[in-house]
């Protein structure tokens, strides 16, 4: 999927092709996190509720003739089906741009700033090379919906059902819905299954790792029920409403907080992918981590650390920063993550040595061959020349053989380059730094190893 991104802050144009890792770097200030945050807001979660409500009041600019004849049909005789893919096909790019249309006051309230103006921010996407993910995304979608359970006669007053690997997606009552619902609740519900589909077919959800983690983890959530991701309660701190990144990892650690092992390993019944992503997060403790993260209940439920040497267990609060740092994401393996995930990860070399920094880009090759998306900014060399050998071991004759070289020993981390794409963000644009070759361009971070060769080649003179 490529996008483009005009007038987001320091960022005047910004062209980038989503692959399942995509990687900005860049001085600081050029926008990278703001224009990762802005696809996030346009392609996850948090833009879906503001545009089926813009579209249920007439207000988006997009009309579908064929999702009215739908609803038409359904009200008229209380079932109806769509083909979505062909829908999809016909639709999802204009969907998007629709949705994008919206980036300007969404981009306001996602950030939570009536400081900072948005009104010239556009974005457009081109769907035309990711057609074939699209279609078998969308194909692959499972869908069970019910609205308005009856509880004398044990049925749903409207349903949607779609099977996997079938293109239709079917509408049917189970009584005379007409006499208990207005039409514009059969519309609203019937937009939100097939908006829903589209909305999904790249992104399944969108997890933020803010730099704000090492500070979140340390505090444990408060209030009761489970907070899904996509939800918008807003949190404050001190008064101040925190930026949705930020309050989107909060909801997170919180589900996880509220969810159980024995929960998430029914989900492997469905969903048996979820499965290889609890063994990931038992290999990141214990081989990058070097101890293990789990619950404990006493007075209250509280996250432990306990490292392999030694019998202690230590709260958030007084863990080293490494852990502080990856805990979360051992938390998201373990009790939330699904197939087709984007993960927005701030930086992921904050506070890691750099031995460790190299394990994570390991670690983040080893996720997206598990069916996750990861979208990284960074300022470290070490994670750009590692992702280099990553990309030229995936093309050794001899993978078994070499994976011993690297630091986690796994080809499961090796890239194909064709899964892969590198911007760097300077002076307002953004340039493809991934050759044909699958080297990095990475003057941005060489410029300042040679500033330094060059001064103390001039001391070294003067003392002379």
């Amino acid at each position: 999927m490529k996008v483009e991104i005009c007038n987001l802050g320091p960022v005047k144009k910004a062209e980038i092709d989503l692959k399942p890792l995509t990687v900005f770097i860049g001085q600081n200030g050029e926008g990278k996190s703001w224009s990762a945050y802005a696809i996030a807001a346009i392609l996850g979660g948090y833009s879906f509720p503001e545009y089926l409500r813009a579209y249920l009041q007439g207000k988006t600019q997009q009309k579908y003739p064929l999702l009215d004849d739908v609803i038409q049909q359904f009200l008229e005789e209380g079932n109806a089906k769509i083909d979505v893919v062909k829908f999809a096909s016909d639709c999802a790019e204009s969907y998007f741009n629709d949705v994008a249309r919206f980036a300007p006051q969404l981009m306001g309230s996602f950030m939570k700033s009536d400081r900072m103006n948005f009104q010239d921010l556009q974005m457009r996407f081109n769907l035309e090379e990711s057609k074939t993910e699209l279609i078998q995304n969308i194909q692959a979608a499972l869908v069970d919906k019910k609205i308005s359970f009856n509880p004398q006669t044990k049925t749903a007053l409207l349903n949607a059902v779609k099977e996997s690997q079938e293109a239709t997606l079917y509408f049917y009552s189970s009584g005379d819905f007409r006499e208990k619902l207005p039409g514009r609740s059969v519309k609203e519900f019937v937009c939100q299954q097939v908006f829903e589909i589209i909305h999904k077919a790249f992104f399944a959800n969108t997890y933020f790792f803010p730099t704000e983690r090492t500070t979140v983890i340390s505090f444990p959530p408060a209030g009761g029920g489970e907070m899904k991701p996509t939800q918008t309660t807003e949190l404050v701190l001190n008064g101040i409403p925190l930026i949705e990144p930020v309050q989107q990892l909060l909801r997170g650690i919180s589900a996880a907080y509220q969810k159980s092992l024995y929960e998430r390993k029914e989900q492997i019944k469905e969903k048996p992918q979820i499965g290889e992503y609890l063994k990931l997060a038992d290999f990141l403790e214990s081989d990058i981590l070097l101890g293990k993260l789990d619950f404990e209940t006493s007075i209250k439920k509280e996250l432990l650390f306990q490292p392999t040497e030694g019998n202690i267990k230590l709260g958030m609060p007084v863990v080293s920063s490494m852990v502080k740092e990856l805990a979360p994401l051992v938390l998201y393996l373990r009790y939330l993550a699904e197939p087709n995930d984007l993960l927005i990860i701030d930086e992921p070399e904050m506070n890691l040595h750099p031995a460790v920094q190299v394990e994570i880009v390991e670690f983040l090759g080893i996720l997206v061959n598990a069916g996750l998306k990861v979208l990284i900014t960074t300022h470290s060399p070490y994670i750009v020349d590692q992702l280099v050998n990553l990309m030229k071991a995936e093309k050794h004759e001899e993978r078994d053989k070499i994976k011993d070289s690297f630091y986690l020993e796994k080809s499961e981390a090796f890239l194909s380059q064709e899964r892969v794409s590198v911007y760097l963000f300077d002076q307002g644009v953004t340039r493809n730094v991934l050759n044909e070759d699958g080297i990095i361009d990475w003057d941005t971070f060489h410029a300042v190893f040679e500033d330094g060769m060059r001064l103390y080649s001039q001391l070294l003179s003067v003392e002379d």
